[in-house]
């Protein structure tokens, strides 16, 4: 049986992790990366841009694999 990766859900899973270890100097958890609105939970707007940053790269290296 062959098993099919999905590739944005697996640079968003290594981006949220890398943020997450490198986010020590901003925050003392993983809920410390999220505000809360009306709308649902969302990364603070730091953590976002740090997230961006990571995701593009996890994206960028897994599609350099792809067949």
């Amino acid at each position: 049986m062959e098993k099919t990766i999905n590739v944005i859900e697996l640079a968003c899973e290594l981006a949220h992790t890398r943020t997450f270890q490198e986010s020590g100097d901003i925050i003392n958890n993983e809920d410390d990366m999220f505000q809360i609105t009306e709308e649902g939970y969302f990364y603070t707007e730091e953590i976002q841009d740090r997230f961006n940053d990571w995701y593009d790269y996890y994206l960028g290296e897994i599609n350099k694999c792809s067949i």
